[in-house]
């Protein structure tokens, strides 16, 4: 396990959409993974830590084991309490023999690290977690030297207060934290409560995450418009159409539209960014 700090980060110029029409890898380098504005805030004066450990062969309580020792290491790296955390797991949805999928045994392992941190938490960490092509847990934090603080939709149930049907330890994120000067979204989709809404209807799935980012800017107040935005799909065959519809409602906002399986199955798209505030 490699724990690699990234006191300033230089974003490469962003690959275009045609470059991922394959299903997406993650690499493990914060540049390569990650949208422009974190390299942005790290001029600013934050930091940034990344882990890549192979994962694809671990299964049940050795994945949980696994992922806190991955997201332990790369709090522990930070100058600071975790802002902003994203990870890439492969195979996030198979089951084991036990009915826990991937991304709750990692939960569990995530859960875990964040109590354990070596920085208290003064807020729950906004948080991405899809899958990708690769066999490597990858795991990137941000640090933040500003003070922050959480902001959740009323429309969706706090994720780290989900029911036991999603696992024995809830996924433990915040819907967006706010800073002094940036709305943070973790990647949002359609989730009303805690359940997935539209399971077979990208477009109604579209919209329902649309709704939840003007819910979360308003909540916040921030003035600005999204931008910075990371968009995931499911599914192939939907890439065009969620390319045109992220155009049409966020034109030069758009980033990257990334084709890579989600942390549930009936979930077809997830949208991440950033808004000024």
């Amino acid at each position: 396990m490699t724990v690699v700090p990234s006191p300033s980060v230089s974003l490469s110029p962003q690959p275009q959409l045609a470059d991922y029409f394959g299903e997406w890898r993650a690499t493990g380098d914060a540049c390569v993974d990650l949208p422009s504005w974190v390299a942005t805030e790290c001029e600013r004066g934050a930091n940034v830590a990344s882990v890549s450990v192979p994962a694809q062969s671990c299964v049940g309580e050795q994945l949980s084991q696994l992922a806190f020792r991955a997201f332990s290491e790369v709090l522990t790296a930070l100058a600071a309490p975790a802002t902003r955390v994203w990870a890439f797991l492969p195979l996030i949805t198979a089951a084991d023999s036990h009915g826990l999928d991937r991304y709750m045994r990692m939960n569990i392992g995530r859960t875990q690290a964040y109590a354990a941190a070596r920085w208290p938490v003064p807020c729950m960490p906004a948080g991405t977690c899809v899958g990708h092509a690769g066999d490597m847990l990858v795991v990137h934090a941000l640090a933040l030297p500003d003070s922050v603080r959480s902001i959740e939709n009323p429309q969706q149930r706090p994720a780290w207060q989900y029911s036991a049907q999603f696992g024995p330890s809830a996924p433990p994120f915040t819907r967006a934290v706010l800073s002094q000067h940036l709305l943070m979204a973790s990647g949002t989709a359609a989730v009303v409560g805690e359940e997935v809404v539209h399971p077979h209807d990208v477009r109604a799935q579209w919209q329902q995450t649309i709704s939840h980012l003007r819910t979360l800017r308003a909540a916040a107040q921030a003035r600005g418009q999204w931008r910075s935005l990371q968009i995931y799909v499911r599914d192939r065959s939907d890439l065009s159409i969620i390319s045109r519809l992220a155009q049409e409602e966020f034109s030069d906002g758009v980033e990257r539209v990334l084709h890579a399986p989600l942390c549930r199955k009936a979930l077809l798209v997830e949208v991440e960014g950033v808004a000024d505030v």
